[in-house]
């Protein structure tokens, strides 16, 4: 080995080392304290889309003050009024063309937001969208009461952040998959089709890992990348698991796993 130019060691800026972090699980705590520099943030929080041409947004990543508890009760009240339903997707079509859009917006009293931030101390929100091939993401980043509304500094530092904050969470959605519809490796398809359980029997291996990604919440072209197949496999797969299920979406996958009979219809 020739050792007249040895190793130097070079320094990982705090920057590097987020992006290093990205698969970590305490990612979430690490950008929080990233955004913290510019700006004081209670909560953060993303709605991802898997597929825009039928889209059901599902909460995908979170962090800061509020419990995971408190955090996934409230996607599921959101998730269940379509007005607010369609204020996402709304914001995320506008983001099309644009590439990325910065929304600040305070929850008026007859906004149906208005209940729920209310009840937590979240006095103001920003949010950026994006709408990349067929995948739809929202990140959104929520004010407390005590540190009052976001003032035009933070707001310019914030914009500068911002972006790079936004395309993490992507990457992190992209290798792990969506918090919000994780389940215990018992609770897996690929486990209830070896175990022959219920409808999960009839499933090939093939469908079944498919369901596993879709339950993670990875898209289809993650999930083509992941398993070395076409997307179009990957789409074929998805149905013909669905239909042998009895389902529509990843969402009525879990509920039909979780024995949720009201949430699978």
């Amino acid at each position: 080995m020739d050792d007249k130019f040895p190793p130097r060691p070079l320094p990982r800026d705090d920057l590097a080392t987020l992006v290093a972090a990205v698969p970590a699980p305490d990612f979430a705590a690490r950008l929080l304290a990233y955004v913290r520099r510019v700006a004081d943030i209670a909560n953060f929080g993303a709605f991802h889309v898997a597929d825009m041409s039928r889209p059901e947004p599902v909460l995908s990543f979170w962090g800061g003050e509020m419990s995971g508890y408190w955090f996934n009760r409230n996607a599921s009240t959101i998730l269940s009024d379509e007005r607010l339903i369609n204020s996402i997707l709304t914001r995320i079509r506008a983001a099309r063309d644009q590439g990325l859009t910065i929304e600040r917006w305070r929850p008026d009293p007859g906004d149906p937001l208005h209940p729920i931030y209310a009840r937590d101390g979240v006095i103001e929100r920003v949010t950026v969208s994006s709408w990349t091939d067929r995948v739809g993401l929202q990140t959104f980043l929520l004010r407390g009461e005590k540190s009052g509304w976001f003032t035009e500094a933070e707001m310019e530092r914030l914009q500068q952040v911002l972006p790079l904050v936004h395309e993490l969470i992507g990457l992190r959605h992209r290798i792990t998959g969506s918090m919000g519809l994780r389940l215990p490796p018992s609770g897996r398809a690929s486990a209830l089709r070896e175990r022959d359980t219920g409808p999960f029997g009839q499933l090939s291996r093939r469908e079944a890992e498919i369901c596993d990604f879709a339950l993670q919440g990875v898209s289809v072209a993650g999930t083509a990348l992941a398993l070395e197949i076409s997307e179009n496999t990957v789409r074929t797969l998805r149905r013909r698991a669905f239909g042998k299920l009895g389902v529509n979406s990843a969402t009525q996958v879990a509920a039909l796993i979780l024995g949720d009979s009201r949430s699978s219809r």
